[in-house]
């Protein structure tokens, strides 16, 4: 029985090693280097990557007058990072452009810290917006659509509030924009965090991120669902509002990959980038900020179903969560029980362990992250199993989803998981 036990975990731990080798070097990981803008990277390296269309095209040189850029960043209770942050859009190296941050209802130090930055910048321009979203509109949407109407440049810059910026990083977009001929270029930050369990959870996001939208795919046009970050979205200003602007994706709450669908589906030229340098930003403050911000959407993301999260589970225990324990009980058993099936069993078990770090050594490498996270990993796959759990609890429970003080009913919910499952619906027949 003992023997017939070590050779089925031998069997076991084969299966998840072909797996976790799969996914290591997967055309994904492969090509996802290859979208990284930095401020020394060349808008031609861009090219050929998505496919035999995308033909090789040398660059015509910077535009010629840069164009105007307007860019629009919505805050609710930022006035801790916003001298940093809203600090670094002003002083950006680019000859012309203004900055419009709204001031979404506010409860902190942010008028004290906005009436400080429209001392030392002109072309920064504050609204304190106290009016809640009316039916039918998310609230960071409804914030944005306050300054919709003040766009006066040729393209706008919709980015959120707690990202930094390089001073290169808009000058690098509107070349890559120009080359490219995009009409909507989304650029995705480097995530900063704090302790090694916070950025464990955070690459477990972004693999799961390059797993179900790798870039080379996100890029292609015949991708309806490409993958875009609230965090930079720049569009050219005709392109923006022939597709509907934000009033379009109003009942969304993830409206960065709202918008990113809706403008692909109206013949848009949509194209993600990521970067390690231009653009960073600190997602949430700590683990509990990390655990609230996280369920709200993560059973969006599972398409709302329960039999999607169950195996979903089901396989982050088992291909995750477990992987170390396999190692330590075949360890055990081999000592227990002296044997070939459960050397065997070791010998795959630290082949299972040494390419499930492998992984996210070479994601954390690539996403510029601190040492040492990947070794959390397993903690990081148990933490996200604990935030579906408490997003499936606000679904049936609670009736919907809560975020920055806001209830979202789960009608509200339904409607964000079709953006994140590419299904075409619209919120009438959800």
């Amino acid at each position: 029985m003992q023997i017939a036990a070590g050779w089925v975990l031998c069997v076991w731990l084969t299966v998840l090693l072909a797996i976790w080798i799969r996914v290591s070097f997967s055309h994904a990981m492969r090509t996802m280097a290859k979208f990284i803008c930095d401020e020394d990277t060349s808008p031609t390296s861009f090219n050929g990557l998505i496919g035999p269309d995308d033909a090789p095209r040398q660059y015509a040189g910077d535009p010629n007058p840069w164009p105007k850029v307007t860019i629009i960043t919505p805050g609710r209770n930022e006035g801790h990072v916003l001298s940093r942050t809203l600090g670094s859009l002003c002083q950006l190296d680019y000859p012309n452009f203004h900055v419009i941050f709204v001031d979404d209802q506010s409860t902190d130090n942010t008028r004290d810290v906005c009436r400080e930055l429209m001392g030392r910048y002109p072309h920064l321009q504050v609204i304190h917006h106290h009016q809640s979203p009316p039916a039918g509109w998310g609230g960071k949407v409804w914030a944005i659509q306050q300054a919709v109407d003040m766009i006066d440049g040729d393209l706008v810059l919709f980015t959120d509030s707690d990202i930094w910026h390089h001073p290169q990083s808009l000058r690098k977009m509107v070349q890559l924009q120009h080359h490219r001929n995009i009409d909507m270029l989304s650029l995705l930050p480097r995530m900063e965090t704090g302790s090694l369990l916070e950025q464990a959870v955070m690459l477990m996001a972004q693999h799961a991120l390059m797993t179900m939208a790798p870039l080379y795919r996100s890029n292609d046009p015949a991708n309806p669902t490409p993958l875009t970050a609230g965090a930079y979205m720049l569009f050219r200003t005709s392109a923006y509002r022939s597709m509907g602007g934000h009033e379009s994706i109003r009942t969304h709450l993830i409206e960065d990959l709202a918008l990113g669908t809706q403008s692909r589906s109206k013949g848009l030229t949509v194209f993600t980038v990521c970067t390690r340098k231009l653009l960073s930003g600190r997602m949430y403050e700590g683990l509990m900020d990390t655990f609230c911000g996280m369920k709200k959407n993560a059973y969006a993301g599972l398409r709302s179903s329960p039999i999607i999260a169950f195996f979903t589970t089901i396989f982050m225990l088992l291909a995750g969560v477990c992987i170390p324990l396999y190692l330590i009980f075949s360890v055990i058993a081999l000592c227990l029980h002296p044997a070939l099936p459960w050397a065997v069993a070791v010998l795959l078990a630290l082949a299972l362990n040494a390419i499930f770090f492998f992984h996210f050594e070479q994601l954390r490498r690539l996403t510029c992250q601190k040492p040492g996270s990947p070794f959390f990993m397993p903690l990081g796959m148990l933490f996200c199993l604990g935030v579906i759990a408490a997003s499936m609890w606000d679904y049936y429970v609670r009736g919907g989803s809560v975020w920055s003080g806001r209830v979202y009913a789960r009608r509200e919910v339904d409607i964000n998981a079709t953006i994140l499952t590419g299904e075409r619906k619209s919120a009438r027949e959800v």
